[in-house]
């Protein structure tokens, strides 16, 4: 039998052998063995035993009949390993009547005892069918032993000497892959993964042995160098802290001796193996998921598999995803493995280490947000398995095709990845992270779409079998992308785009790269950064085209329409529209959501140009388009009812459609989510008179600054309470909010929202300073937009304001008249800020 848990001294001897051997424990700073208690240390002294066993062998062959050897109620039957952590024996468990490997795990003092205890425990919670399980842990007068699995088999290093195939060996390490990426979950790195220390059944499953220099994925304390260099990861052989990381670049490097061994490394595999044992750990693949994803993407059984159900076509998502869904565990009962496929991503001790961290976040919006994440994180994964297993169920029965099973597999692949994705970001994030994560929980990609079989085809052209494991680990980036991005972690999200553009491009595959294209313009449009994505949507546009993919062609030329109607060349826009409305028109009702993007982008440009009632009408069929759209869509497309909302003139619609802005952005983020109480100040800034609507707008803003205190407090919501609050002369409600959007502030920061502000802040005192401040933004372009002669406006209020202050009456009618005319031109294209300044111009006269 092999040994489970102890082996770093190989089996026998090879040539070459000091690379087999474990490498020296270092112990920095020269410390004494004593100081800790450190895993050499630990080993064992097994002689007790061996000598016990020995005289009872020796007795039985004399006298026919010995004592039974015993540690705790298990009987030894004869050693069947060791190395040097640990001596292994093969036992009887006479009262689960069944025969188990018995581990010496420590002979060692109290602390290592106790250490070896701890250990034991630890692995105790590990149950994956590709990790050897542990039955018990007990303490004997000979040291701490540990109670396993009896496996009868051959390691992988034997299973490759005895001509195991290349399909079977890649077969054989995802397994291994599996059972590491279960142990990474339950906060445990291998750290010494070889071919010996993982086991081939004789029911074909491969078992991962040894976790003797196991390593906690959160201890950040330098380990101990430890292991055995042929498979040591680099920053594992220098002594520094290490991560998962390094049993993926083990297991890479392992795989790829097994296979150079039976002749070559296949070329599909050869990108794998590269990037999974890169120097750098940052450049291996995100997580042991991952690689085990990648390694399931043999081309070769995946075109045969699409030849056989009639070639039908498969989408480009389902083509660069994994397809390792219900794959990996054929001994466990058919379309029984859904939960524990998920959990790997959401769930078990990933799962409760994430709610252990939300519960150490003691700000007052945890209150609110941490249920609403973790109980929707949880209905995901639920729902998941639900779907899932309803479709290995259908495949079994012949009621789905092959064909039709691999898609919707591949669909709920990369949920799951996103699903891990927003596990992760859960698991390390702090208070200031909860807005965003509440978002990224709701946008998750939605369930039901891998359910839908039409949906999930497409005309887009396969990757070839060269570029299938490269686009599949491409994909996975870009669904991380994604999720980054909604969570607000802009700067990670950047760096990944930036690679998977890269990638994208290296593999010279257009569809891949017009989305990954699409997904660092996002980031782009979103923090509103360089051109604002719309040289990365137009290129998309173009590739996405070219490629047959249309609905990605229509949402990049929608989204360059915003990037680009939102600066300064916005008739420009447009350009092309005809083409991309009969594109959207022949997709028709297969996706509203593009038709409300569309409509609504088109109509921002619009309403930018001055046509109002052209804005409005697709504004309203953006609205429509969006009736019934779910998750990420429905989240983004509320912004339809915002956009008609500020151009509608009717009182009583705008009061509708603020309500149902709010109520919308209350059932899907929470009632004091930022983006809510947004709403509610926009409802607020948009009634029809002025002082309710100051009023109105006062607790959503408090609130703001309360409960969100690292955001400054919205730009918006403090100048329209500023403003209304100077002119109807309450000076200590001005005072307050200027002081709470400047708090933190840049000092220089142009911004004109800025600019105005520190005009208000200067106003009592200096009211010359607060004329300086604004007076060379207020005379506007004839043809600026709208809303830049809003601004103007706005600073002709001030400069009024001061000049009263000043005591020149005069000078602040002349304000006031110009403020007058600029708000008669914009009264057609925004009625209600233009009606809004008209009773402040009013204000302000009648009041001297």
């Amino acid at each position: 039998m092999a040994d489970p848990l102890a082996p770093t001294v190989p089996e026998r001897p090879r040539a070459g052998g000091d690379d087999d051997a474990p490498a020296p424990v270092a112990r920095p700073d020269d410390r004494d063995d004593t100081a800790a208690p450190s895993l050499i240390a630990r080993a064992p002294v097994a002689d007790p035993l061996e000598r016990a066993l020995a005289k009872a062998k020796a007795a039985a062959a004399l006298f026919g009949d010995a004592a039974a050897v015993k540690v705790g109620r298990y009987r030894i039957i004869e050693r069947a390993g060791s190395g040097g952590m640990g001596v292994v024996w093969s036992a009887w468990d006479p009262e689960l009547n069944r025969g188990v490997a018995l581990k010496l795990a420590s002979a060692g003092d109290a602390v290592a005892r106790a250490w070896a205890r701890d250990e034991g425990r630890a692995l105790a919670k590990l149950s994956h069918p590709n990790v050897v399980p542990i039955y018990d842990v007990f303490e004997a007068p000979e040291g701490v032993f540990l109670v396993m699995e009896m496996v009868k088999g051959k390691t992988l290093r034997a299973a490759a000497t005895d001509g195991a195939t290349v399909d079977e060996l890649v077969r054989a390490y995802r397994q291994c892959g599996d059972g590491l990426a279960a142990a990474h979950q339950a906060g445990l790195i291998h750290r010494d993964f070889k071919p010996d220390n993982a086991i081939l059944g004789a029911d074909q499953r491969v078992r991962v042995l040894d976790f003797g220099l196991a390593h906690a994925v959160d201890d950040d304390e330098t380990p101990l160098v430890a292991g055995t260099p042929r498979y040591m990861a680099p920053e594992q052989q220098r002594g520094e802290a290490l991560t998962a990381a390094v049993d993926q670049y083990a297991l890479c490097v392992a795989l790829r001796e097994a296979l150079v061994e039976r002749g070559a490394v296949p070329a599909w595999l050869e990108p794998i193996l590269t990037r999974g044992a890169a120097e750098v750990a940052a450049d291996r693949y995100p997580s042991m998921d991952a690689l085990v994803a990648a390694l399931a993407l043999d081309p070769r059984a995946r075109w045969r598999r699409r030849a056989l159900a009639g070639g039908g076509v498969v989408a480009v998502g389902a083509v660069v995803a994994a397809f390792t869904v219900g794959r990996s565990r054929q001994a466990e009962p058919p379309c029984q493995g859904s939960g524990a496929l998920i959990a790997t991503a959401w769930g078990g001790a990933k799962r409760t280490a994430a709610n252990t961290h939300l519960a150490t976040l003691k700000v007052p919006y945890a209150a609110e947000s941490v249920p609403r994440i973790t109980s929707a994180l949880d209905r995901y994964a639920s729902d998941w398995t639900s779907i899932h297993k309803s479709a290995c169920l259908a495949h079994q029965h012949g009621e789905l095709s092959t064909a039709a099973y691999d898609r919707r597999a591949a669909c709920l692949g990369r949920r799951k990845a996103s699903l891990a994705t927003i596990g992760g970001l859960v698991g390390a994030a702090g208070a200031d992270a909860l807005p965003g994560l509440v978002i990224a929980v709701s946008a998750l990609p939605d369930l039901a779409q891998c359910e839908d079989d039409d949906a999930l085809l497409s005309p887009v052209e396969p990757p070839t079998e060269a570029q299938a494991p490269e686009a599949a680990a491409i994909g996975d980036l870009i669904a991380a992308v994604d999720v980054e991005r909604d969570a607000g972690r802009i700067e990670i999200a950047t760096r990944d785009a930036d690679a998977a553009l890269a990638r994208a491009r290296a593999l010279g595959y257009p569809p891949l790269i017009a989305r990954a294209l699409v997904a660092r313009g996002r980031i782009k449009l979103a923090a509103l950064i360089d051109d604002r994505g719309a040289a990365d949507f137009g290129e998309a546009t173009r590739l996405a085209l070219s490629s047959g993919d249309e609905a990605l062609a229509v949402e990049s030329y929608a989204r360059a329409v915003f990037a680009i109607g939102t600066g300064p060349n916005v008739e420009d826009a447009t350009d092309g529209l005809p083409l991309v409305e009969a594109i959207t028109a022949r997709i028709g009702g297969k996706d509203r959501f593009l038709a409300a993007l569309l409509h609504h982008n088109v109509g921002s440009v619009e309403l930018a140009l001055g046509h109002r009632d052209a804005a409005r009408a697709l504004y309203e069929s953006a609205r429509r388009d969006a009736v019934g759209l779910t998750g990420a869509d429905a989240i983004e497309m509320t912004v339809a009812l915002q956009s008609l909302m500020l151009v509608s003139d009717d009182p009583n619609q705008q009061a509708e459609l603020g309500e149902a802005l709010v109520t919308s952005r209350t059932v899907t983020l929470g009632n004091n989510h930022p983006d809510t109480l947004v709403a509610r100040i926009l409802r607020a800034a948009t009634m029809p008179a002025c002082e309710p609507g100051r009023q109105a707008m006062r607790e959503p803003c408090e609130a703001l600054a309360r409960l969100h205190p690292s955001m400054r407090i919205g730009r918006e919501c403090a100048g329209e309470i500023v403003w209304r609050s100077a002119v109807v002369g309450d000076r200590a409600i001005m005072e307050e909010f200027v002081a709470k959007a400047l708090h933190g502030a840049v000092a220089d920061d142009p911004d004109p929202a800025q600019l105005r502000l520190r005009a208000y802040r200067m106003l009592p005192h200096d009211p010359a300073g607060a004329i300086a401040a604004v007076i060379n933004r207020t005379t506007p372009a004839a043809d600026a937009p709208w809303y830049s002669k809003r601004g103007a406006i706005d600073n002709l209020i001030i400069v009024a304001l001061a000049q009263r202050a000043l005591g020149k009456p005069e000078a602040a009618n002349a304000a006031l008249d110009r403020a007058a005319q600029l708000v008669d031109s914009i009264a057609s294209a925004a009625p209600v800020p233009a009606g809004h300044r008209r009773w402040a111009i009013a204000t302000l006269r009648a009041a001297h």
